[in-house]
């Protein structure tokens, strides 16, 4: 993972198209910014796509029988993902006005939205387990995995708080 994000800014650093964007600004800010924003969202979506591939393992596991009634408890760590699209389009106009502070709420809800989506999954899926073992109800699983979503909630609204 470390290795793949070296690659990847080593890449950037020497690309011709992040040359004439720097080249083009004379202030670094807006640039780390909306780079930290890119990163931020990749960290939700990534912890999204974790989480969901957990979850729906576990509901596969059930058969068909079982996919329909319980694929709401499977879906619950897709929404880290549309938070952190919310917050990068909330702050498309703030790069160049205030790029602190938008690089904080990148790296804020990018942590946040992503962890709390991957073990959101984890939740999930022994949620659907438990189901599928006449364990536990649905609403039960639900409640469960609401849990970690709360976090998730708590980091989308401290964006909107940070000034």
């Amino acid at each position: 993972m470390i290795g793949a994000l070296a690659f990847l800014a080593l890449g950037g650093w020497f690309s011709p198209a992040f040359a004439q964007a720097a080249a083009a600004q004379r202030d670094w800010a807006p640039l780390i910014a909306k780079m930290a924003m890119g990163f931020g969202l990749t960290m939700a979506l990534t912890g999204s796509a974790v989480g969901l591939s957990i979850s729906f393992q576990a509901l596969l596991a059930g058969g068909t029988d079982n996919f329909y009634k319980n694929i709401a408890v499977a879906l619950m760590p897709s929404t880290q993902g549309i938070y952190g699209m919310v917050v990068l389009i909330t702050n498309m106009d703030k790069f160049d006005s205030d790029p602190y502070t938008v690089t904080g709420k990148a790296m804020i809800a990018g942590l946040a939205l992503g962890v709390s989506a991957w073990y959101q999954g984890i939740v999930c899926a022994a949620g659907v387990k438990s189901i599928l073992e006449g364990k536990n109800t649905l609403a039960n699983a639900l409640v469960s995995g609401a849990m970690p979503e709360t976090y998730a909630v708590f980091a989308l609204v401290m964006t909107f708080v940070m000034k």
